[in-house]
């Protein structure tokens, strides 16, 4: 029995390096396949591994990673100049397949956000990064395989909250 984690966003680092320019609401399938785009100076930088906001990008070392787990992951690359700084970040915004894998345990709230998750075990089975099917949230599941090689990297910008199973 294998466990599985959300990969989340880690709010405590306030100082993220920010695309300026790339919006909320952007489609993967909009972007071309080289962006070069302005670091937002609204404060100090800090270049993560992982930025879960405005879109999901991924840093060359962790998308090397990612490719090793789902080579079906689609990547379109973010160059991120640092005038300030001198300085220039890849980054590599991802579309990641989704599983059907709710239980029927899974909750949600009226609105249709996910009240509690619960994934269907069978499901997921030799599924290692996937993204969810048929709910709102832009959630990224990962095994405790990548769960393990991620964290034993030191990598930085995440979180991994654990998920039930049913």
């Amino acid at each position: 029995m294998r466990d599985y984690f959300l990969l989340l966003d880690d709010e405590r680092i306030i100082d993220k390096a920010q695309p300026a320019g790339l919006g909320n609401n952007v489609k993967f399938e909009e972007l071309p396949p080289v962006s070069v785009l302005p670091v937002d100076y609204g404060r100090s930088c800090e270049y993560v591994d992982w930025l879960g906001k405005p879109i999901r990008m991924a840093s060359d070392r962790m998308k090397s990673l990612m490719e090793k787990y789902n080579r079906y992951i689609r990547f379109k690359r973010v160059e991120l100049i640092d005038t300030k700084q001198s300085g220039q970040h890849s980054y590599w915004v991802m579309q990641v397949p989704a599983v059907e894998c709710l239980s029927p345990q899974s909750e949600f709230h009226p609105g249709g956000t996910l009240k509690r998750l619960v994934l269907d075990r069978e499901q997921v089975k030799g599924h290692h990064m996937f993204a969810i099917q048929g709910i709102l949230e832009p959630y990224i599941v990962v095994s405790l395989d990548v769960a393990e090689s991620l964290l034993r990297r030191h990598w930085t910008g995440f979180i991994l909250q654990k998920i039930e199973r049913a």
